[in-house]
């Protein structure tokens, strides 16, 4: 067995067990310090066999981040970009997230932060909880409505 068939076989072996982008691979053959003409190579070949593919990928990483990690939409743009995933993809599956079962979500998450948030006003409470909402990175427009609705709530 060749490197680039021990590599291409290694990669496609770490592709099937999660998604994977183009440049997450390229760091994990980097890793494994295979040459830039054979990493070429290999991401050609594995996107070809459709191993790995950009927009499955960005449709997993939002689901899972969305669901499991409650990861604001700001949170989850930022970490694309560093993938160095392109605008137009982001923006394509950003856009078809619903709004108000994402504003929903985040008033759960955010009705249980403010039971454990120790304050001496209303006033202190909601900027301690405006500043939890952006660490998830949360957008300032989104987290009003999120105030707003834990209000409504009370």
């Amino acid at each position: 067995m060749t490197n680039y068939e021990f590599y291409i076989t290694r990669a496609m072996n770490w592709c099937s067990r999660r998604e994977l982008c183009v440049s997450d691979m390229r760091m994990r053959l980097k890793k494994l310090e295979v040459d830039d003409n054979s990493i070429k190579k290999i991401i050609a070949k594995l996107i070809e066999e459709n191993f790995i593919n950009e927009e499955r990928f960005v449709r997993a990483f939002v689901n899972d981040k969305l669901k499991f990690q409650k990861w604001g939409i700001d949170k989850i743009k930022n970490a694309l970009y560093i993938k160095k995933i392109t605008t137009e993809l982001i923006k394509e599956v950003i856009s078809e997230i619903d709004k108000n079962q994402y504003i929903t979500q985040l008033s759960e998450i955010a009705k249980q932060k403010v039971k454990y948030i120790k304050a001496s006003s209303d006033f202190e409470r909601e900027q301690k909880l405006l500043r939890f909402l952006a660490s998830k990175g949360v957008s300032g427009e989104d987290a009003y409505k999120v105030l707003k609705n834990i209000k409504k709530l009370d």
